[in-house]
């Protein structure tokens, strides 16, 4: 049975580089043979906008998508998406409107590894 590696970040897309930081090593343990899941909050959620064209930043929603078409299971917080005036529809293809006490405890309960990136 393949290992589970779950990365949560909670920093925004381009506050600094953790986002970047969070799918170079999801796309590493992918190709290791893990299964990846991730979840983002708090400000992590900013990452999955759909649209956004950073000019000066890597565009992270673009590789959130190749790591959910490689299989990568990817959530947000519900609470934090809405806090933060997003709506449901405004997410990236792949990403999942989940919760910390569903979606998040779950993924942790499964994996055999956890790294938190946050600031």
């Amino acid at each position: 049975m393949a290992k589970t590696m779950t990365i949560i970040w909670r920093s925004g897309s381009m506050m600094a580089m953790d986002v970047n930081v969070a799918t170079k090593l999801a796309a590493a343990a992918l190709k290791k043979g893990y299964m990846v899941k991730m979840f983002g909050y708090g400000e992590g959620i900013t990452a999955v906008k759909k649209g956004q064209a950073p000019k000066r930043f890597p565009n992270v929603g673009d590789d959130l998508v190749e790591l959910a078409e490689a299989g990568a299971e990817i959530s947000l917080c519900e609470t934090c998406y809405a806090a933060r005036g997003f709506h449901r529809g405004e997410e990236i293809e792949g990403v999942k409107i989940g919760s910390l006490t569903n979606n998040l405890f779950r993924f942790v309960s499964e994996s055999d590894r956890l790294v938190t990136i946050a600031r």
